[in-house]
């Protein structure tokens, strides 16, 4: 019994974020606009895959390498999103407008996804794996003129999430 209660301790001691991903949220109208710029470690790691000539800029077959062989496959976690309406989460498996930059030093990420057409929504951002840390700061949250946003984190009791929640 004590060896079993040692090794679920041990597990879950195990799970934690190793990629660390700011959250900025953009509300507009007619899009929404997700945000994402890596911590140092992880920006690291894939500019060096990805900044093929290492000259710290990303050029255009750069960023359409990365979006087909990175953040594609994303589509599988629902790119770390959901969004939430009616009490009804739907997963999000799609999105446009893909870009990468690198500012800083950092990889920065930005793509847009389904508006939902109800007036009252929620966007959570999580990985229930905890393998990645979604981290979502109120001033890196924005609506336009006419909406309301707020942003917060939750407990999901196996993994900590933010959500922004909408009022149009």
């Amino acid at each position: 019994m004590k060896l079993a209660l040692w090794c679920l301790c041990f597990t879950f001691g195990l799970a934690h974020p190793h990629i660390f991903i700011d959250t900025k949220v953009t509300i507009e109208k007619d899009k929404v606009i997700i945000s994402w710029v890596f911590d140092e470690m992880t920006s690291s790691v894939l500019l060096g895959d990805y900044d093929k000539n290492k000259n710290k800029v990303l050029e255009q077959n750069e960023i359409d390498f990365m979006e087909k062989d990175h953040f594609k496959p994303l589509a599988t976690y629902n790119f770390f999103s959901a969004l939430v309406e009616n009490d009804t989460e739907k997963k999000i498996k799609t999105y446009t407008a893909f870009g990468a930059f690198i500012e800083k030093g950092r990889l920065n990420y930005h793509f847009e996804i389904p508006k939902p057409q109800a007036k009252l929504y929620e966007i959570h951002f999580y990985d229930p794996e905890m393998y990645v840390a979604l981290l979502v700061n109120k001033k890196d949250v924005k609506c336009y003129s006419g909406a309301t946003c707020k942003s917060a984190g939750y407990d999901a009791d196996f993994y900590y999430g933010y959500k922004v929640m909408v009022k149009e």
